[in-house]
C-alpha cells in the first residue's frame, strides 16, 4: 500500500481547493480527557476517528496535529452526525452537555488544498470507496501514508459516511493557518439560541418512526 501511495501523482484534478473565506464548522469539547479551544487542533492520537495521522501507539505527538471540520450547504447537519457517530456506524443520541461541546463557524484564513477521496486517485492509488466507510485503522494507514508521501497537501475531503449530503475535512497541522483570529460565531451546543438549530439537526437526523438499514 505504502509504495502505491507514494508512487501515485496527486493531479491537479484530485484537489480539492477551498478558497480564503470558506465557512468552515466545527464541534469541540471544552472540558474532559482532551479539552480543545474553538482554534485547536488535536494532538492526541491516534484516536478512533477515521483519518487520524499520527502513528501508534496512542499518545501526545510532538508534531502531528489534526482536526475534523464540515462545510458546504448541510455543514450544520454534517457536524452533529460527523461528531456523534455511534459504534454502529450511525449517529447517536445528541449530547449537549457531556464535555461542554462548543459548535463554531469560522472563515478560512488562507486557501486549503485538500486530496479529495471522493476522486479517481483512490482508485488509482489501489483503494476504493471503503476509505470512507470500512475499518477505521485501514484508513488511518492511508492517512499516515498520504501525509507523508505527499506533503503539499493541507489534509483530507470525503463524503461522511453517516449523512450523504456531508462534506467534510480531515486538517492536518500543515492547514493550522487557516484558523482566523477570531471564529464567526462560537456557541456551546445547550445554548438556549441555537436550541431551534440543534432541534432541526436532530429531526433530519433521527426522524420519528425512522427504519433501521
Amino acid at each position: 500500500m505504502d509504495a502505491r501511495i507514494s508512487g501515485t501523482p496527486i493531479l491537479a484534478g484530485d484537489l480539492l481547493v477551498l478558497p480564503i473565506g470558506t465557512p468552515l464548522v466545527r464541534i469541540s469539547r471544552l472540558t474532559g480527557a482532551h479539552p480543545l479551544a474553538w482554534n485547536e487542533m488535536r494532538a492526541y492520537g491516534p484516536s478512533t476517528s477515521r483519518f487520524d495521522h499520527q502513528p501508534p501507539p496512542t499518545r501526545v505527538h510532538p508534531e502531528r496535529r489534526i482536526t475534523y471540520l464540515t462545510w458546504g450547504d448541510d455543514a450544520f447537519v454534517a457536524v452533529f452526525a460527523e461528531f456523534f457517530q455511534d459504534g454502529s456506524g450511525g449517529v447517536g443520541p445528541f449530547e449537549l452537555a457531556y464535555g461542554d461541546p462548543l459548535i463554531t463557524t469560522f472563515a478560512s484564513a488562507t486557501e486549503l488544498r485538500l486530496l479529495d477521496l471522493d476522486g479517481g486517485w483512490v482508485t488509482r492509488a489501489g483503494g476504493n470507496q471503503a476509505i470512507r466507510t470500512g475499518p477505521r485503522g485501514v484508513c488511518r494507514d492511508w492517512a499516515r501514508a498520504i501525509y507523508r508521501h505527499h506533503l503539499d497537501v493541507h489534509g483530507l475531503a470525503y463524503g461522511s459516511s453517516v449523512w450523504g449530503p456531508g462534506r467534510c475535512v480531515a486538517l492536518w497541522e500543515r492547514g493550522a493557518a487557516a484558523f482566523p483570529p477570531a471564529p464567526t460565531a462560537s456557541r456551546r451546543l445547550d445554548d438556549p439560541a441555537l436550541a431551534a438549530a440543534v432541534a432541526d439537526a436532530d429531526d433530519r437526523l433521527h426522524p420519528a418512526g425512522a427504519v433501521p438499514i
